[in-house]
């Protein structure tokens, strides 16, 4: 009989310092050793900044060098209200897909459905947009994203002129797209209506 893991109990796959663990149960266990030793690093660079600079020095010296994480983002990403394929996950700024989800949802948490459900379908046509460029599916989620901002943003502090300007840079990126002619007579009234 096979081993139970200490902390889930499900089937153990090695022994640890005595305690037996499962893959994942293993695998929380190696991120948390991971992130403490970022943060270790991260002391000790800041500690030799802070000595050199006590005794007058320039920041120099041997410092730890702090690893960027790399996320790969492989076949299809959901996130609550927006979904990326993998055809077009590596052709697309998938932050601006991000706070489009964001605004959405906030916009949702305002009971303003009717401007969530538009900018969701806008934003979803525009990623499964067959004849658009990549480069211009970029450019119009990244004006899609600062419209939503704004509109989720206190009528006071909105900057209506640049917004126009954006509708109309996405209009110009939309005009010779078929495919998204109908859903975008839909937003731009609403856009129209806030700005």
């Amino acid at each position: 009989m096979r081993p139970k893991c200490s902390q889930c109990n499900t089937s153990a796959v090695l022994k640890m310092k005595g305690t037996y663990l499962c893959i994942d149960c293993f695998s929380k266990l190696q991120e948390a050793n991971y992130l403490t030793h970022i943060q270790l690093a991260s002391i000790c660079n800041q500690l030799l900044d802070d000595m050199d600079d006590i005794a007058g020095l320039p920041r120099t010296g041997g410092r730890y060098q702090i690893p960027t994480r790399t996320t790969i983002n492989a076949g299809k990403t959901t996130y609550n209200n927006i979904q990326v394929k993998d055809s077009i996950v590596g052709t697309i700024n998938t932050g601006n897909v991000k706070k489009l989800d964001s605004s959405v949802s906030a916009m949702r948490g305002e009971n303003r459905q009717e401007l969530a459900n538009a900018i969701q379908q806008l934003t979803q046509v525009i990623l499964n947009a067959p004849d658009l460029e990549p480069s211009d599916k970029d450019s119009a989620l990244e004006c899609l994203s600062f419209l939503s901002d704004q509109a989720l943003t206190p009528e006071m502090e909105r900057q209506p002129t640049v917004s126009k300007t954006i509708v109309s840079t996405l209009e110009k990126i939309l005009a010779n797209t078929g495919s998204i002619a109908s859903i975008w007579s839909v937003v731009k009234p609403l856009f129209d209506g806030i700005f």
